[in-house]
């Protein structure tokens, strides 16, 4: 497992620090396991320093919804597209993370050519996947 800090900066990026977006690893043999917490702005150029491809990314998961947690998101679906080869995608966020998706994709003539699902959670809920073990 390796934990990558792409950003811990607060509501605004600073020279040298990004705003907020970590990046985990979970390295499984068998799953995918990329997963993103939080996208802010400048999240996909972030990742650009990393040895790892935004089309492997397989879960998003969005805190809550302040720009510095999540304006990247939508520059960083697009890109997927752009560069091919990107897999099945699923976004967890708050109420409202579905509507701030869309709307963003739809109002700047943008989509995605992959599977995109995005469920809408409740404060409390535990994800359980055989990967994060």
């Amino acid at each position: 497992m390796e934990l990558i800090f792409l950003g811990t900066s607060a509501g605004v990026p600073t020279r040298t620090r990004n705003v907020t977006a970590i990046l985990l690893n979970l390295q499984h043999p068998t799953q995918a396991g990329l997963w993103l917490f939080d996208c802010g702005e400048g999240t996909q150029h972030q990742m650009l320093n990393t040895a790892f491809n935004p089309g492997k990314l397989d879960r998003i998961f969005i805190s809550h919804l302040h720009g510095d947690h999540l304006f990247g998101l939508p520059g960083l679906l697009c890109s997927r597209s752009m560069a091919g080869n990107a897999q099945p995608l699923t976004i967890y966020g708050p109420k409202g993370i579905r509507e701030f998706t869309e709307t963003a994709l739809r109002l700047s003539g943008s989509w995605t050519d992959y599977p995109l699902e995005i469920v809408e959670i409740t404060a409390g809920e535990i994800l359980d996947d055989a990967c994060a073990k």
